[in-house]
């Protein structure tokens, strides 16, 4: 029994000549931050080994229990090699040694990746009539996977749904997968890849059901661009949302294929339409410095009649013009793209020495084609009007035109009158004839454009032009609205409103037969809502080709507001030094 008693004794005295140690080490790694790292990897590769890596929830923080930070460690060697595997990397060696300092415990990682595993072979098929379908062909030749190429496990992912979203976007609402494997061979580092794709049967659109439409069925008809029958894709109904919601005749739209109810592979649809107020009103004060103060008065009518025709009117008052304008708008047989309309305007015009009452009336057919814009016009127009203490003149013109358009731009993606990328160009040809219903003869041709281009986030370039002619045997005839005049927020900045162009004896300004504007501008980005910009612009009109061109250099500050660019710009002309600077507001989109 003694000997027992000593026994024991001595056991708990080694236990603690053992554990004294021990105790100080834990206790000096207790009072420590954890300090994890690794190397060997970098960027898609070392941020999944970060989501895969449990240790790292510990970095910065007390240095967990002796016993479970090796624990971690060690089962962070597993959870790297995992992390690893989905880029093609099986046969990756990770490697970790502990160290323990007065302040931080350090756990460092090794990373060796070794060889990649590559997709050695690709067992694709495709039954079911997507087998037929050039689309799916080309869904095929496109998806990311390539025999020789690394394997990558989120590849093979987005393979498989490209061919699901492909499906689904089709009308093969019965499509699945009847293989999907993905084989490694680890001594052959290579993997083995399966996708059998049945597509079943493409459905066609069935029935299509309407609720609380306000308007017409068959002119509402008219925007669906696909018939009972046709083969299914959701670009037609996406399309056909687009265009309800933008036809400013409902609140609230809402377009789905029932697939619930779907029968002979044939999906009903259902549109579902809230109408929209009927009458809109529109007050606003302004201010530009082309027209001074200014105050707008609006008043519209989404719908005259359950056919859809639409009535605008507005009136614009300010310094420099007084307007009134009402359009009576018919839909055409596509009416998201095409309309006709009838409009009746006066403008009364009182600036600087230039005195001139506009009445006109015309008809107009317009027409879309994705970027493309096109409007042909007929517009009969009297004017009255005067230059400086002249005497008052009279003009009837019979105008026909032509004005094809061709916009394209990239915005930004919180403010879609922002324009980072994009052009605008567009041709106006418009002439009349004394034989018909015209005091004078003549031909006016405009050609303009405008472009934006981004050097990168902070850098922009804009530059824009215009160039007009007229042919006429009688220029004194032809009317103020006819003629060619520039100068101004939007033709040449450090001049006037229309203060560019040959003058009369008494130096008022009385247009030009010929144009000719240009700008050059780059801005930068000072600060996330503000822009600063340095701009020289170049034009004049005048009676020949040959006449002389003003320049302006100027300096300007935008403001992105949610309504397009508010610009200040400030400008000198070169050619007369003399002249003041002048100060320009202008507000809208770019383009």
């Amino acid at each position: 029994m003694t000997i027992g008693r000593l026994g024991w004794l001595l056991v708990v005295l080694a236990s603690c000549w053992v554990w004294q140690p021990l105790a100080a080490q834990q206790s000096q790694r207790d009072s420590t931050t954890l300090k994890v790292t690794f190397e060997g990897v970098e960027g898609e590769l070392a941020n999944n080994v970060r989501s895969y890596l449990e240790l790292l929830q510990f970095n910065g923080k007390q240095t967990p229990a002796s016993f479970r930070l090796r624990y971690l460690a060690r089962r962070g060697d597993t959870s790297i090699r995992q992390a690893l595997e989905p880029f093609g990397y099986y046969h990756s060696e990770v490697n970790h040694d502990i160290t323990t300092g007065p302040e931080q415990t350090y756990v460092r990682y090794s990373i060796v990746l070794g060889p990649p595993t590559v997709i050695g072979e690709i067992d694709f098929e495709l039954s079911g009539a997507a087998a037929q379908d050039p689309a799916f062909q080309r869904v095929r030749n496109e998806l990311p996977i390539t025999e020789g190429e690394v394997l990558q496990h989120s590849q093979y992912e987005r393979s498989k749904s490209l061919l699901r979203s492909a499906a689904a976007e089709r009308g093969y609402y019965d499509a699945r997968f009847t293989e999907q494997t993905l084989k490694v061979e680890l001594n052959e580092k290579s993997a083995i890849i399966t996708l059998h794709f049945d597509s079943g049967p493409r459905y066609r659109f069935g029935d299509v059901s309407i609720c609380c439409n306000h308007l017409n069925s068959d002119f509402l008809m008219r925007y669906f661009q696909f018939s009972e029958g046709d083969s299914f894709h959701t670009r037609d109904l996406l399309d056909l949302q687009v265009a309800l919601a933008g036809s400013d005749y409902f609140e609230n739209v809402e377009v789905a294929p029932l697939w619930n109810e779907a029968t002979d592979e044939q999906v009903p649809i259902s549109v579902r339409v809230t109408p929209n107020k009927r009458d809109q009103y529109q007050i606003g004060p302004g201010y530009g410095t082309d027209t001074g103060a200014r105050l707008t008065l609006g008043f519209n009518r989404r719908w005259v009649n359950d056919r859809g025709h639409r009535l605008n009117s507005i009136v614009r008052l300010s310094e420099v013009q007084n307007t009134g304008f009402v359009d009576y708008i018919i839909p055409g047989e596509n009416p998201a793209r095409d309309q006709y309309s009838i409009t009746g305007e006066i403008l009364d015009k009182r600036y600087e020495d230039i005195d001139s009452t506009l009445y006109r009336a015309s008809v107009r057919d317009n027409r879309h084609y994705d970027n493309w814009q096109r409007t042909f016009e007929l517009g009969y127009q009297r004017e009255d009007f005067r230059f400086g203490t002249g005497e008052r003149q009279t003009s009837n013109f019979l105008v026909p035109s032509a004005e094809f358009s061709l916009v394209s731009s990239e915005t930004d993606a919180d403010n879609r009158n922002l324009v980072d990328q994009g052009y605008r160009v567009s041709a106006r040809l418009q002439g009349a004839s004394n034989a018909v219903l015209s005091d004078a003869t003549f031909l006016s041709l405009t050609l303009s454009g405008k472009a934006v281009y981004s050097f990168n986030e902070k850098w922009r370039f804009l530059a824009r032009g215009e160039v007009g002619a007229i042919a006429t045997s009688d220029f004194e005839r032809l009317s103020p609205s006819l003629r060619f005049f520039a100068g101004g927020d939007h033709s040449v900045r450090g001049y006037a409103y229309q203060q560019l162009g040959p003058a009369n004896a008494e130096g008022v300004i009385t247009g030009g037969q010929y144009l000719g504007v240009a700008s050059a501008e780059v801005d930068y980005l000072v600060a996330p809502k503000w822009r600063i910009a340095l701009f020289s612009d170049f034009g004049n009109t005048g009676m020949e080709w040959s006449m002389p061109w003003r320049q302006t250099i100027g300096i300007g500050g935008r403001w992105l507001s949610p309504i397009g660019p508010v610009r200040l710009d400030i400008a000198q002309a070169i050619d007369e030094p003399g002249r003041p600077w002048r100060l320009h507001l202008t507000i809208g989109p770019d383009l």
